[in-house]
């Protein structure tokens, strides 16, 4: 018989879980759940930090921060709450991957957002399992530019996200893409503003986030549910206003990388 990680603290969380649901009931605003499970758990005498703050470390160097919903027993388990139909694929994923960063023991996804309270366990596994990064280069056709380049930068992209894995925020992404690109000895502009003219008038700057690499591919990384045919049209608009002749989108929310070039 195998033996259940945490199962005493385990007996009390679900205990929690199923007492807030009965009580509150179903798709209410996560928030709420949140200050309920805080408010239960203390009172049963759990050990707990709420909205707590950890560093998102790449190649040794910072990328950013994220926050756990509920820090259990100084790392015995995290808590993530949702309010869902339920709980998917991607939400795992994302769990799985503050278990790689936080190293806890035990993390279990709730949801809220169903007819029936939803509880998934998650034990961190993946602290015995070492999987190294392989990446097979694309077959481009000999009428694409910047064959070599693509094939660096995708590579660098498919790699961040191998390392990350889904989960963050779209600053957390693009500070671990500049690392990974400084890492790679490939040269970057991180471009925040975007001049615009109209029949040579100036008419204003847009904000952005996008990167010039090796001054020859416009790069823009993020980290959205889906993306759509306007994202490749605005792209392109850029790319028309700074001169470039090849752009990437990279989206990192999924449980894939999803590259396109425009």
């Amino acid at each position: 018989m195998s033996h259940l990680i945490h199962e005493e603290l385990s007996y009390i969380v679900r205990g929690v879980f199923f007492d807030v649901h009965n009580k509150l009931g179903p798709i209410l605003p996560e928030k709420i759940y949140q200050e309920a499970m805080t408010h239960g758990l203390r009172e049963r005498g759990i050990t707990l930090e709420s909205e707590k703050k950890f560093e998102v470390i790449y190649r040794e160097r910072s990328a950013g921060t994220f926050y756990i919903d509920h820090w259990l027993e100084g790392g015995k388990m995290i808590l993530e709450l949702k309010v869902a139909p339920d709980i998917m694929p991607i939400h795992q994923a994302q769990t799985i991957s503050y278990l790689k960063l936080t190293d806890a023991d035990l993390a279990i996804i709730a949801n809220f957002g169903a007819y029936s309270l939803q509880a998934k366990r998650l034990p961190n596994f993946i602290r015995d399992k070492k999987v190294d990064f392989q990446w097979q280069p694309k077959t481009r056709t000999e009428n694409t530019l910047y064959p070599a380049l693509l094939d660096s930068l995708f590579e660098a992209l498919h790699r961040v996200h191998f390392t990350l894995g889904p989960g963050f925020i779209h600053r957390v992404y693009r500070n671990a893409v500049m690392i990974e690109l400084e890492s790679q000895g490939m040269a970057y502009e991180h471009i925040r503003q975007i001049p615009y003219y109209y029949n040579n008038y100036y008419v204003g700057v847009e904000e952005a986030q996008l990167f010039r690499v090796e001054n020859k591919i416009l790069l823009e990384a993020f980290a959205v549910k889906s993306m759509d045919k306007v994202m490749g049209m605005v792209m392109k608009a850029r790319m028309r206003h700074l001169g470039m002749r090849v752009g990437v989108l990279a989206n990192f929310y999924g449980e894939r990388l999803v590259v396109e070039t425009v």
